[in-house]
């Protein structure tokens, strides 16, 4: 004998009924790369590292920046003295961050590499 779980039909109705009212998302990811080379492994890997390594120079431009006015200020007169744009503690937290992101964008180009000399491998043998 089968039991139709009636909470779960309904709901699946309600969800359908609910769809029909309002229009499909239009949201599309975002991607740097246009046309055949998109979702591509080469074209996956050079999106990854423009945007990891973007936000790698932003920090590290942040934290440059700051550690710069931090020691300006040491030197300057109190009504001369600018804050700086982050904290040191924000700033060791960027640059954990960043060495982070620095290092799995390594990992990910060292994995992508391995692939790419097993499959040629492969075809070698082949």
């Amino acid at each position: 004998m089968t039991h139709i779980d009636s909470n779960a039909s309904t709901a699946h109705d309600d969800e359908q009924q609910q769809n029909q009212h309002h229009p499909d998302p239009t949201h599309q990811d975002f991607h740097w790369i246009e046309g055949i080379q998109q979702g591509s492994l080469y074209g996956n890997l050079l999106e990854t590292t423009l945007d990891i390594s973007t936000g790698i120079q932003a920090c590290l431009q942040l934290i440059y920046t700051s550690k710069l006015e931090r020691e300006a200020n040491e030197d300057a007169e109190p009504a001369h003295k600018a804050a700086p744009a982050i904290g040191i503690v924000l700033a060791d937290q960027l640059m954990r961050m960043s060495i982070a992101s620095a290092g799995l964008l390594r990992d990910e180009a060292r994995r992508q590499v391995e692939c790419l000399n097993d499959m040629e491998a492969m075809d070698a043998a082949v």
